[in-house]
């Protein structure tokens, strides 16, 4: 992406700024795994929302006890995360304003990653190499239905028909979806591959 491509998205969040702030995905809410509580000298577990847009999936994560990176190339979008976990009294929220199409993600970081609305093949492999073992992908995002409504929509960002589980090799499917527009997914990452990354 461009500086163009965050001049609009900033453009697109700024129109949102006084709207109601979102609610977090219902697929995260239903799939992801609740810390109880962090016990003196325990690791906290760790977070990704990519595209996380106004951060809404990040603060529930927070709330539920994760330590949460949030990613987005808007930075308008990440500044109402910011005041929204204030106003909550919440924190352990990283907000990286950052393009997605240049990240470099550490492997081996995460218990859980986190993406809605966004689709970006070339991240598939850091996406796997980032997890944890045993770590839960929760993924949302359009597929090639939505050229019915929107027939202008570019092809290269929607998904195919049955593509989204073939980007995750080997991975424990929790759940597979295709409605309507949406392509839906909940994988975990086996304990081992046997090398894949």
């Amino acid at each position: 992406m461009s500086g163009h491509d965050r001049d609009r998205w900033d453009a697109r969040y700024q129109e949102r700024v006084f709207g109601p702030y979102p609610v977090p995905d219902a697929l995260l809410v239903a799939y992801a795994p609740h810390p109880v509580g962090k016990a003196a000298g325990t690791p906290y577990r760790v977070a990704l929302d990519l595209a996380a847009g106004q951060c809404q999936n990040a603060l529930w994560l927070a709330e539920q006890g994760y330590l949460v990176n949030a990613m987005d190339i808007s930075r308008v979008a990440l500044e109402r995360g910011r005041a929204e976990m204030a106003m909550r009294n919440l924190r352990d929220i990283n907000f990286i304003p950052i393009d997605l199409e240049s990240i470099e993600l550490p492997e081996d970081a995460y218990d859980l990653i986190a993406c809605f609305r966004y689709l970006d093949r070339g991240l598939f492999p850091a996406i796997r190499a980032a997890m944890k073992p045993g770590g839960l992908i929760v993924y949302q995002t359009f597929n090639v239905q939505q050229l019915e409504r929107f027939p202008q929509s570019n092809r290269a960002y929607l998904l195919e028909p049955r593509e989204l589980p073939s980007h995750f090799p080997g991975w424990q499917i929790l759940h597979d979806e295709e409605r309507g527009e949406y392509s839906f997914l909940v994988a975990r990452k086996p304990q081992s591959l046997g090398g894949m990354p």
